[in-house]
């Protein structure tokens, strides 16, 4: 019984572990630590934007251990936020980044995370969520 419960473990990092990799692969990073970093920011400032429902449905959608770092300090009585817009959102994924980065590269980063979430999720679900962004923060994956 112990042995199954390692291998959920395992397999849940590796899960996460290939999120990281997407986004170092994007960002041509290879700090994993910077990566997660990003991820929580994006995936933070994402969930504050929401409209509760919705925001839960994403939650449903990732691996289990990303599902922690998206409801970690959630608040959902104050979501979604009143202030939806790219400014607020990028300022809250910066607000995760511990070493110093400019604006341009923000935008790089959020717009990294942000491919790598919709390649990740259903079609329909990424279709659900990024409608429900303010079109200025949708403009953040380019393309």
């Amino acid at each position: 019984m112990a042995t199954g419960h390692v291998a959920l473990f395992d397999s849940a990092a590796q899960d996460a572990g290939s999120w990281l990799n997407d986004i170092m692969i994007e960002l041509e990073w290879s700090d994993r630590h910077l990566a997660l970093q990003a991820l929580r920011g994006t995936l933070h400032a994402v969930r504050d934007h929401l409209p509760l429902e919705l925001s839960a449905h994403l939650a449903a959608q990732l691996p289990t251990l990303i599902r922690g770092i998206y409801f970690e300090n959630w608040r959902p009585s104050e979501t979604p936020v009143r202030d939806r817009n790219r400014a607020d959102f990028l300022m809250r994924v910066s607000e995760a980044i511990t070493q110093d980065v400019d604006d341009d590269e923000i935008v790089a980063i959020a717009g990294a995370v942000l491919r790598v979430l919709e390649l990740r999720i259903s079609e329909g679900e990424a279709l659900k969520v990024f409608e429900a962004l303010p079109k200025s923060i949708r403009e953040l994956r380019g393309g």
